[in-house]
């Protein structure tokens, strides 16, 4: 080894420190250091999560047996709170529209769309019915004799 070499290799300062205080090799630098981390529960309850909630139950509909799965129940569950108008429900079935990408209007709008066009014969009859009254002049009642004024035959004579 040149004596430049050996020169540069010992050399010692900020970041370097002497040969005997260096870290051995597949030693740590901190033994004591932070300690492990628990492992996590979710990946455990991942699981039993999706087991439970795939789990069949039986069911009674209409006198006959059906087997859903506790998610299905879940789901008709909160389909019916947001149909008795629960705010809660309604946050939650949004939301999961929203998240799923399901739009909940499409059904909506060919149900009224088809209300409408049952009631349009009987709403243009309403109209035409309305119109029709300020239309044609009924027979007018006539008023009793006192209330008639009997200078209006004067004013025309004159």
């Amino acid at each position: 080894m040149t004596a430049a070499a050996r020169h540069s290799a010992s050399k010692v300062g900020p970041g370097r420190p002497p040969k005997e205080h260096q870290f051995k090799p597949g030693k740590s630098g901190n033994p004591n250091g932070a300690k492990r981390k628990p492992r996590s529960i979710l990946l455990d309850f991942k699981p039993l999560f999706e087991r439970a909630l795939n789990k069949k139950v039986p069911i009674t509909n209409d006198a006959r047996k059906i087997f859903l799965t506790k998610f299905e129940i879940g789901m008709e569950q909160l389909a019916n709170q947001f149909a008795k108008g629960d705010r809660h429900a309604r946050r939650e079935v949004f939301d999961l529209a929203d998240r799923l990408g399901v739009d909940l209007l499409t059904e909506q709008k060919k149900t009224f769309e088809n209300a409408l066009a049952s009631n349009h014969e009987a709403i243009l009859q309403a109209y035409v019915n309305r119109q029709y009254d300020k239309v044609v002049q009924r027979d007018a009642e006539m008023a009793p004799p006192e209330l008639l004024d009997d200078d209006a035959d004067d004013r025309k004579g004159s």
